[in-house]
């Protein structure tokens, strides 16, 4: 492989241990996955953030990466980690969860990573640009970045994504060219309105493509980057693409139709069948336009006694609506608004006897899997609803 003078010190050990074999491992997925050439990148986003996810051997790769002198290049900033730093208490989180967990985001920190701790970076905190190539993991940013943006990422890994932010290089894959053409088209025939519509959307197209390109073509649609955020969490959720491609002319040879049984089945699986004991909304991280429609929502009510109401979003949204006064109002009402976090990376215990209702399809698949609990899916209002007191 053809490598620049700086990029050979980098695998020479000028930079330090850290940065060589963080060029090591981007110089693998290139050789592996991708055209055998590096791309300079403008950002990153990395996740395994959560002790959760990567326990003491997580710790233990990021204090080797500290103790080598890893820094990274660019900007670079974090996923969700397992609690709201100022409100762990909600998380159930024991000393040794939150000591561990505190551990990380000092590492992290000290390589130079930003403390956003959300998997929304591209609100405030990390706003990509049309046409640059970055380096991001999180399945639904990456996706977002791409599909909605117009930038170029791989769908990255933990340590792929802070092995690119150390040495400013991803792997050139097809994802970084335009060759990322669609493969295959998929007509949605439906009426699209709440977020979760488009998040069941999302994971359905996932199920139908999980390893090509789609080109998704939706008649009479009305929609919003919001909602293209939560399309873009429910594909990542099934399907392994960076990308998909929207009402874009563009021959493809094989067409797939999403028919509304496939739909109704998504919907039925997941139905509310009993009272919910929790409820969240939030996967992926809200706006500050969701935050204000919530808000107005929540004006003068109250929040069932017997019921959690978890609104999640990021640090940086959170900071611009609490001068916007509107976390005031959903938390007068009794609802908690939460940052740095997400119910997926939070080592919060449900019981078989709890009902979890969310507007997310990738909540309710991973919290179904991981806990065995009972999961619902209902529309953005309808998590409100039954969240307050008649």
């Amino acid at each position: 492989m053809k490598l620049s003078r700086e990029e050979k010190l980098m695998l020479n050990g000028f930079y330090g241990e850290a940065c060589k074999k963080a060029i090591k491992l981007v110089l693998a997925v290139a050789d592996s996955y991708g055209y055998g050439k590096l791309v300079r990148i403008r950002s990153a986003h990395t996740s395994g953030v959560s002790y959760k996810n990567i326990g003491d051997a997580g710790i233990e790769f990021l204090e080797d990466l500290v103790k080598g002198g890893g820094h990274v290049r660019v900007k670079t900033t974090m996923n969700p980690c397992g609690f709201d730093l100022d409100k762990p208490w909600l998380f159930g989180v024991d000393e040794h969860f939150f000591m561990k967990q505190m551990k990380i985001i000092n590492l992290l920190e000290r390589m130079g990573v930003k403390v956003t701790l959300t998997c929304t970076p591209y609100y405030f905190d990390n706003d990509p640009r049309r046409g640059s190539h970055l380096a991001w993991a999180e399945s639904s940013a990456a996706i977002y970045a791409n599909s909605v943006v117009g930038a170029y990422t791989n769908r990255e890994s933990g340590p792929s994504a802070l092995a690119a932010a150390i040495t400013g290089r991803a792997a050139l894959t097809r994802e970084h060219t335009d060759d990322r053409r669609p493969e295959v088209t998929i007509k949605a025939p439906l009426k699209l309105s709440d977020y979760s519509d488009w998040s069941i959307l999302g994971y359905v197209v996932g199920i139908i493509s999980p390893d090509e390109i789609p080109l998704v073509k939706i008649k009479k649609m009305v929609y919003s980057k919001d909602k293209l955020k939560h399309f873009s969490a429910g594909f990542g959720t099934t399907s392994s693409m960076a990308l998909f491609w929207l009402n874009h002319d563009s021959d493809v040879p094989k067409t797939i139709d999403v028919t509304p049984a496939e739909i109704k089945a998504v919907k039925s699986r997941w139905a509310l069948t009993r009272k919910p004991t929790l409820i969240f909304v939030g996967c992926p991280h809200c706006s500050v336009q969701e935050i204000k429609a919530i808000a107005r929502r929540l004006q003068g009510k109250r929040v069932r006694r017997d019921v959690k109401l978890l609104v999640s979003t990021a640090r940086s949204v959170y900071e611009r609506a609490s001068r916007l006064g509107l976390i005031d109002v959903i938390e007068r009402a009794g609802a908690h608004v939460i940052k740095d976090t997400c119910l997926v990376v939070s080592p919060i215990q449900l019981s078989k006897s709890d009902v979890l209702l969310t507007d997310s399809a990738k909540t309710a698949y991973y919290i179904e899997a991981m806990t065995g609990s009972m999961v619902a899916i209902g529309g953005r209002m309808q998590c409100l609803e039954e969240a307050l007191e008649p």
